[in-house]
């Protein structure tokens, strides 16, 4: 016999609770603080990338950039040069660290503009999960047999297997 006061497994999701009394933010078009500073360019890059200084993990965390991270380009005067919003495609650090992002942007990132993030994390939904685990060279097949946990599991140790 069940209980009468266990709350029940069928939840219903994606659903608008007409009782609030003002609208969400979209995450898309609203940036959050996150607990990571922004990117800042110290070099000129192109439609598809931006360049700045390498990180110093663990000395701060400027720069830390991750492929699958969404993010708005902005002057050093924290202008926003456009509304569209970039995906991280691609890390590469050498002597600076160049990040490819898409879609391209209107014009070519300049010395000083700032990537910020939207959003407050990448794990937003399961969406935004099964989209990072995919960056993350994970398979749909491998995917589809993992619960919510098991992916949250995977992506913060390929983020900071340390920190686990």
């Amino acid at each position: 016999m069940t209980s009468p006061h266990m709350t029940t497994p069928n939840v219903v999701v994606n659903f608008v609770d007409k009782r609030r009394t003002a609208a969400a933010a979209d995450p898309k078009t609203h940036n959050s603080i996150r607990s990571i500073a922004g990117f800042t360019a110290n070099a000129g890059g192109t439609t598809t990338t931006i360049v700045g200084a390498n990180a110093a993990p663990g000395a701060n965390d400027n720069n830390v950039i991750r492929r699958g991270e969404e993010f708005q380009l902005f002057t050093a005067a924290g202008v926003k040069k456009e509304e569209t919003i970039f995906t991280v495609t691609g890390v590469a650090v050498a002597g600076s660290t160049t990040v490819t992002f898409t879609p391209a942007a209107a014009v070519a990132t300049a010395n000083t503009d700032v990537a910020r993030f939207v959003g407050m994390t990448d794990l937003k939904d399961i969406a935004d999960l099964d989209a990072r685990l995919l960056v993350l060279n994970y398979t749909q097949a491998q995917i589809n047999q993992m619960l919510v946990n098991d992916k949250i599991f995977a992506i913060r140790q390929a983020d900071n297997p340390d920190g686990i």
